[in-house]
């Protein structure tokens, strides 16, 4: 009996370990690329976390109408939500907005629709133009009560946390299937659960100064996610000068403050996705102070080619890129 019970273990412990197989998917979705490796006994979960981004994008976009933010932004008045994860995510955003003293704002909707970068017709606004929409806009005007909120006559703008928050969703359902490693990434925002063939997920982080598919650095994460923000990821050359779409709220411009990118890591997608924007528009000086009060692992890369990095960002790192030196 002894023999025979042995026999069916190690039976269902091949079984099992066969199951789990890489299955990969990628997408279209936000915007941007969604891309899948998870270890899974089929594909179906492919499927549901890329149904999950759909549906989020059909109530956090803030172009495609019929969607809550669309008609909280073009309606007027107070709106009542569609989904239950528009009020968490505009909740978590008005958070942020308090703690990062307005340097994350997702009220800047008419400002950056001014800009249209992105867009096929791009363009720098007067100063004339550009103070009239940030006198209209600000995380400030925004009111939010359970499924009802008021934007005040600002345009909300979810662009920097709603690939964030699409990662802690899907994170959710692989918890909920049993799925022990993955790797998902929706566009600069990635999530790495568990490992890979037993060592934890490497991730690249890119190189603002070369092409897409060249890194700066990889890290080593486990039950981690990281986002990027970057003043090469979308923008525009007009009379020989590079406008990006990272812009300061309290001028209303693309931010110049001779950062290129910063990257945060933390258990929790959503705010990597936020505080990564936030930092970059603080600077290095206030970003690398803000973020050590607020135990925030975080790291920096300016025009220099110099890299910062916080106290807490001790994940394994590896420099890949040329020219670059590690200053902290």
């Amino acid at each position: 009996m002894k023999k025979k019970c042995f026999a069916l273990l190690a039976c269902a412990l091949l079984l099992t370990g066969c199951a789990a197989q890489a299955q990969t998917q990628e997408g279209f979705a936000m915007a941007t690329i969604v891309s899948q490796t998870v270890y899974a006994p089929s594909g179906d979960i492919l499927a549901r976390n890329y149904d999950t981004v759909r549906v989020l994008e059909n109530s956090l976009s803030k172009t495609l109408p019929g969607s809550d933010i669309y008609r909280l932004n073009h309606e007027g008045g107070t709106v009542v939500f569609s989904s239950a994860d528009t009020a968490r995510v505009l909740e978590s955003c008005l958070f942020y907005a308090e703690q990062t003293g307005g340097a994350y704002d997702p009220a800047l909707g008419r400002v950056a629709e001014a800009w249209g970068i992105g867009g096929d017709n791009p363009r720098v606004p007067s100063e004339e133009e550009l103070q009239k929409l940030l006198a209209a806009s600000g995380y400030e005007k925004l009111r939010i009560d359970g499924d009802t909120a008021n934007a005040g006559g600002a345009w909300a703008d979810l662009g920097g946390a709603a690939k964030g928050y699409a990662l802690d969703a899907i994170k959710a359902n692989l918890a909920e299937e049993g799925v022990t490693d993955a790797l998902i990434a929706v566009g600069g925002s990635v999530y790495a659960r568990g490992k890979k063939a037993g060592a934890a997920w490497k991730v690249g982080i890119r190189d603002p100064f070369s092409g897409a598919a060249d890194y700066l650095a990889t890290v080593e994460l486990t039950d981690l996610c990281i986002s990027t923000s970057g003043s090469y990821e979308r923008g525009f050359t007009q009379d020989g000068t590079y406008y990006h779409h990272i812009l300061d709220p309290k001028t209303g411009y693309p931010v110049q403050n001779g950062l290129v990118s910063v990257s945060v890591i933390n258990e929790n997608g959503l705010l990597t996705d936020i505080y990564s924007t936030a930092l970059f528009v603080m600077g290095l000086e206030a970003g690398m102070k803000h973020a050590e009060e607020h135990g925030i692992d975080a790291l920096f890369v300016t025009e220099e080619k110099k890299i910062y990095r916080t106290d807490g960002f001790d994940y394994a790192f590896t420099l890949v890129g040329e020219g670059y030196r590690i200053e902290g």
